[in-house]
C-alpha cells in the first residue's frame, strides 16, 4: 500500500513495561499497573476477558496461555462483554487449530495459543482460514522448530515457516506490546476479515516477569466493541457481501441464512479466487493497522507503529530486529553513543505481514549500513526472511526512483548497504558484546573468526557461538541502569527455585507501588511515575528436573532492557550445595558481591566447601560468602519431602533482602518487609489455608534471619569442595576386568580385539570429550557434530549424575525384587544391579578391608553361618 508511512520513534528508554507516553492531554485509559509474566498479561489480562472461546493443544512455551485460560473458564469467569466462554483442549494442535477457525466462522471471537511445531503440525489449517472469512487470533510464543534436534525456547522459524500463509502477523518487542497488540490485531481482524497472529519471543518473554499495564474493561469494551455490534462494511468488497452494514464478527456459518464456504473449483475458478484477494482484502490492511495504531495510543498513551524506530533520524548504521533483541540493541544504541560517539539506531519491525514496505523504505532511506539480525538461518536461501523482504522493499524503492511507482522513490546512493546476522536460536544468549560485535564489523574494526570481513565484501555473519563466521566486540559491559541490583540463582529442577524468583519478582512489584506512593510525583499527563523496575526471566534445559537451572533478576530504579543472561551479578542465591562440581557460582560477581549458599556446614569450616582455584577471587574481589541451612529450615517447616524442596527457595527469598541492599537503597524497614511479602504470599498460597501460608513465612523469615557470613581462610587450606569422602581402596594388588574393546573408545583399561576395525572419529571418547568435556562450558564449537547433533553410544559412561542427589539412597536389601526400576529412578549407578550371594559379598569384604589377620580369618569363619541363617 503506498501510503504506509506509520513509524514510531522512541527517543528515550521505555524498557517496554510503563505506558510510552505520547503528545497531548491525559490519555483516558493508562493501564492498570501490575507485575507478572507476558503469557499472564496476554492471556488473563486481554483474551479471557475479549473471546468466547479458546480451541487449542497447549505446547511449551505457549502451554501456561492455555491453562490459563482453561482456568479462567473453569472458575465461570465472564469477559468484559457479559459473556460465558468455552475452553476446548484437542489432540493437536491439528485439531486445535481447524477448531478455532471453525469457531470463529460462527461469529464468535475465538483464540488459540500455540508454538514452534504446534505452528508446523497445523500448518495446512492456515492456508483456507482467510478464505472464509474467520477473524480469530493465534497467539505465538515464538520456538525454534526441532531440526538437528529438539529444543523449547525462543526462535523465529516458527512463524517464518508461516509468513505466506495469509495472516497478518504482528510481532512484540515486549509483552507489553504484545499485549496490546493482541487488542489492536483483535480489532484489525474484525474489520479486513482476516485472521491473525500475534507473536512474541518464547521464553525470553512469555517467561519475563516484569511490571506491565493491564488493559481497562471499559477500554476493552470501547476499543473492540461487542461482536454482535452492527458497523458500517468498511470496504466496496465487504459492501458487495454484507451491504452497507454487517454484523462486528460475522456469522459466515450461520443456518438462518445458509452459504458455501470452501468449495472445490476447478481451472476456471480457482485462481479469481487466489489473485482477487489481494486488492479486495489484502490490501487494505495496513491502512486499517495504521488507523488502529494511532486510536490505541490517543486511548492509552503507549504508541506504536508499522515500524518502531529509535534514535535513527541522524544515524547512518541502524540495526533491524524482531523482538526482544530490540531492546538490548536499544540499550547498546545509548552506550555506543555516549563512548564512542557513534551514530547508531534501531529499528524493530512491528507488522510482518503484510510487510510494510513503504514504513520499511522511509524509515531506512540514506543509511549507509543497516543490521539485520535474525532469529534463524536458512543456509540454502539467499538470506534469512526479515533480510530477504527488505531487500526486496529497497530494490523496489531505487525501481520506483527509476521507473516510477506507488512506493516511495529511494535514489541509487541512499540505498544502504545490508549486514545480515543469525543470532539467539534456541534462545541462545544475545549478550551486549554480541551487539557491539556487529556494529564493529560493519565499521571494519573487527573480523569475523575465519579472518574476514566487511572490507572482502562479506555481509554475513553470526552472533554467540564458536563458529568460523562469529563475531565479537572485547568489550563486555552489563548495560544495566546504575543502581541496578543484579540477581543470580542457582538450582537444580524441581527444587523451586524459579518459583521463588517469581515471588521475589512480584514482591519487589508490590515495593515499588509501595515506594512510588510513599514518595509520590507525576508525570506530563499527571499519572503516578514508576520509581522502581524489575525484570526476571527463568533459563532450564527440556530436561528440566534433576538438571542444573538458572534464574536471572534485575531491580533498579530505571527501566530494564537488558534481557540476557547475567554475567555482572552482585547477588548470587545458590541453594544447590553441590554447585561447585559442576559449575562456578563465583563467575561474573562484581567486586564486593554477595554468594549466599546452601551449606550445613558451620562459618570455620564452609570455606573448605570453596575450591580452591577460586579461593583467590573470592579475596581479591571481596566476596562476601553466605551459608544458609534451607533445607534444614524447610525441613523443620514441614514433613512432606516434595515440599521441603521446593520451600528451600523461600528461605532464600529472606536471605536475598538479608545481604543486598535493596532494603537500605529504599528506606524499607523490616516491619514493611515482612507486610509486604506476606501480603504475597496471601495472594499466593492463600487458597491453601493459613498454615500454609504461615508456614512460607517462617521458612523466609528463618532465612533472614540464619544467613550467616564466613570468614576467609587460607587459599591452601583443605578442599572438600567435590563433598565426595576419599575412595577406600582394597588391600593388595587388584586387577581390573578387562571389557573388549573400551580402550578404542578411549578408556586404557584394556586393548581392543585385533580383527576390531578402527572406529570413526564421532564413535571415540576422546572426541567427545574435546568437545563435550573440554572445558569450554556455554562456549563449545559449533561444528559437524553440533549439525547433526549427534553423540555416539556409550559417552555417558563415565558421566556423574551426583549433582542432582540431595541425600544419599539407601539400599535396603530385603525390599530388593532385582526389578532394576532403581535404573530410571536413581540419579546415578549408586544402587547394585546384580543378584549375588550374600557370602560371596562378605568374603570378598573380608579379605580386601580387614588389615587385622586374625580379625579377617574370624570374620570369615562366621560366614558360612550368617549365610546359613539368611
Amino acid at each position: 500500500m503506498a501510503n504506509q508511512t506509520t513509524v514510531s520513534n522512541t527517543n528515550a528508554a521505555s524498557g517496554g513495561s510503563s505506558p510510552e507516553s505520547g503528545e497531548g492531554s491525559k490519555p483516558k485509559y493508562p493501564g492498570i499497573r501490575l507485575t507478572c509474566n507476558g503469557n499472564q498479561l496476554v492471556t488473563q489480562h486481554v483474551e479471557t476477558r475479549i473471546t468466547e472461546g479458546g480451541i487449542y493443544y497447549p505446547i511449551t512455551p505457549s502451554t501456561e496461555g492455555g491453562e490459563l485460560y482453561q482456568q479462567s473458564f473453569a472458575q465461570g469467569e465472564l469477559n468484559v462483554f457479559g459473556q460465558q466462554k468455552i475452553a476446548i483442549e484437542t489432540e493437536g494442535e491439528h485439531a486445535a487449530q481447524g477448531g478455532a477457525t471453525a469457531f470463529s466462522v460462527t461469529g464468535k471471537r475465538a483464540v488459540n495459543f500455540t508454538s514452534g511445531q504446534g505452528i508446523a503440525y497445523a500448518m495446512e489449517q492456515y492456508y483456507h482460514a482467510p478464505g472464509k472469512g474467520s477473524t480469530m487470533v493465534l497467539e505465538v510464543g515464538a520456538r525454534a522448530l526441532t531440526k538437528h534436534a529438539l529444543n523449547v525456547h525462543c526462535g523465529h522459524d516458527d512463524f517464518y515457516g508461516a509468513l505466506d500463509t495469509g495472516w497478518i502477523m504482528l510481532m512484540g518487542k515486549t509483552a507489553q506490546q504484545a499485549a496490546d497488540q493482541a487488542v489492536i490485531l483483535r480489532k484489525v481482524c474484525e474489520l479486513s476479515l482476516n485472521p491473525g497472529m500475534n507473536i512474541q519471543d518464547g521464553m525470553l518473554t512469555t517467561h519475563s516477569e516484569r511490571t506491565y499495564y493491564a488493559p481497562e474493561a471499559d477500554f476493552l469494551r470501547e476499543f473492540l466493541g461487542a461482536p454482535w455490534d452492527m458497523i458500517d462494511s468498511p470496504t466496496p468488497a465487504q459492501n458487495e457481501l454484507f451491504g452497507p452494514k454487517r454484523r462486528r464478527v460475522p456469522e459466515m456459518m450461520d443456518l438462518k441464512h445458509p452459504v458455501l464456504l470452501g468449495p472445490v473449483q476447478n481451472q476456471e475458478h480457482h485462481m479469481n479466487g487466489v489473485v482477487s484477494r489481494r486488492d479486495n482484502f489484502n490490501e487494505p490492511i495496513l491502512g486499517f493497522l495504521e488507523d488502529a495504531y494511532k486510536e490505541f495510543g490517543e486511548l492509552t498513551g503507549r504508541h506504536y507503529g508499522l515500524v518502531s524506530t529509535y534514535k535513527t533520524e541522524d544515524a547512518d548504521t541502524v540495526y533491524v530486529t524482531l523482538g526482544c533483541a530490540a531492546e538490548n540493541i536499544e540499550e547498546a544504541v545509548d552506550y555506543l553513543r555516549d563512548n564512542e560517539g557513534a551514530k547508531v539506531g534501531s529499528m524493530h519491525v512491528n507488522v510482518i505481514r503484510p510487510f510494510p514496505e513503504a514504513a520499511v523504505i522511509n524509515a531506512l532511506r540514506g543509511k549507509k549500513n543497516i543490521i539485520v539480525l535474525e532469529r534463524t538461518d536458512e543456509g540454502l536461501s539467499g538470506d534469512n526472511p526479515l533480510a530477504r523482504d527488505i531487500r526486496c522493499a529497497l530494490s523496489k524503492g531505487v525501481e520506483a526512483h527509476r521507473h516510477k511507482g506507488t512506493l516511495p522513490p529511494i535514489k541509487p546512493e541512499e540505498r544502504p548497504l545490508i549486514f545480515r546476522g543469525s543470532y539467539g536460536i534456541g534462545s541462545r544468549d544475545f549478550r551486549p558484546e554480541h551487539v557491539l560485535g556487529a556494529y564493529e564489523y560493519t565499521q571494519g574494526k573487527t573480523h569475523r573468526k575465519d579472518g574476514k570481513g566487511a572490507d572482502d565484501g562479506e555481509t554475513f555473519f553470526v552472533l554467540g557461538v564458536n563458529h568460523p563466521y562469529a563475531v565479537i566486540s572485547k568489550a563486555t559491559p552489563s548495560l544495566l541502569p546504575e543502581k541496578a541490583i543484579a540477581v543470580r540463582f542457582h538450582s537444580i529442577g524441581g527444587w523451586g527455585m524459579i518459583t521463588t524468583g517469581k515471588n521475589l519478582g512480584s514482591i519487589i512489584g508490590e515495593f515499588g507501588d509501595v515506594i512510588s506512593k510513599k514518595d509520590p510525583s507525576y508525570d506530563a499527563f499527571g499519572a503516578l511515575e514508576d520509581k522502581l523496575f524489575v525484570s526476571a526471566n527463568p533459563k532450564y534445559g527440556s530436561e528440566k528436573k534433576g538438571a542444573p537451572t538458572n534464574y536471572y533478576l534485575v531491580v533498579a530504579p530505571k527501566p530494564i532492557r537488558v534481557n540476557c543472561e547475567l554475567n555482572h551479578v552482585d547477588v548470587v542465591l545458590c541453594c544447590d550445595p553441590k554447585a561447585f562440581t559442576h559449575t562456578n557460582p563465583l563467575e561474573g560477581l562484581n567486586p564486593g558481591g554477595c554468594l549466599v549458599w546452601e551449606s550445613s556446614d558451620s562459618p570455620e569450616t564452609a570455606w573448605q566447601r570453596i575450591p580452591q582455584k577460586h579461593r583467590q577471587f573470592v579475596k581479591d574481589n571481596n566476596i562476601r560468602i553466605f551459608i544458609l541451612p534451607g533445607f534444614q529450615i524447610a525441613r523443620n517447616a514441614t514433613s512432606r519431602q516434595d515440599l521441603q524442596l521446593r520451600m528451600q527457595g523461600n528461605s532464600f527469598l529472606g536471605a536475598f533482602f538479608r545481604v543486598s541492599s535493596f532494603l537500605d537503597d529504599n528506606s524499607i524497614n523490616e516491619d514493611q518487609f515482612r507486610d509486604v511479602v506476606e501480603k504475597q504470599y496471601q495472594k499466593k498460597f492463600g487458597r491453601f489455608g493459613e498454615a500454609v501460608v504461615s508456614s512460607n513465612m517462617e521458612v523466609m523469615t528463618q532465612g533472614f534471619n540464619l544467613t550467616q557470613e564466613i570468614t576467609y581462610g587460607e587459599v591452601e587450606d583443605a578442599d572438600t569442595s567435590s563433598m565426595r569422602q576419599s575412595p577406600l581402596a582394597p588391600l593388595g594388588d587388584h586387577e581390573i576386568a578387562p571389557t573388549a574393546g573400551c580402550a578404542e573408545s578411549g578408556c586404557s583399561s584394556c586393548e581392543p580385539p585385533e580383527e576390531q576395525p578402527e572406529r570413526a572419529p564421532v564413535q571415540t571418547l576422546a572426541k567427545f570429550d574435546s568437545e563435550f568435556r573440554n572445558g569450554l562450558g556455554y562456549h563449545q564449537p559449533a561444528g559437524a557434530l553440533s549439525a547433526m547433533g549427534v553423540m555416539a553410544s556409550g559417552t555417558g559412561a563415565t558421566q556423574s549424575k551426583y549433582v542432582a542427589r540431595r541425600e544419599t539412597p539407601v539400599y535396603i536389601a530385603e525390599n530388593c525384587t532385582q526389578c532394576m526400576e532403581c535404573i530410571t529412578a536413581c540419579p546415578d549407578t549408586a544402587l547394585p544391579n546384580t543378584s549375588q550371594d550374600v557370602e560371596t559379598i562378605l568374603s570378598t569384604a573380608a579379605r580386601n578391608y580387614i588389615n587385622n589377620p586374625e580379625e579377617r580369618v574370624t570374620r570369615l569363619q562366621a560366614i558360612p553361618e550368617i549365610e546359613k541363617q539368611s
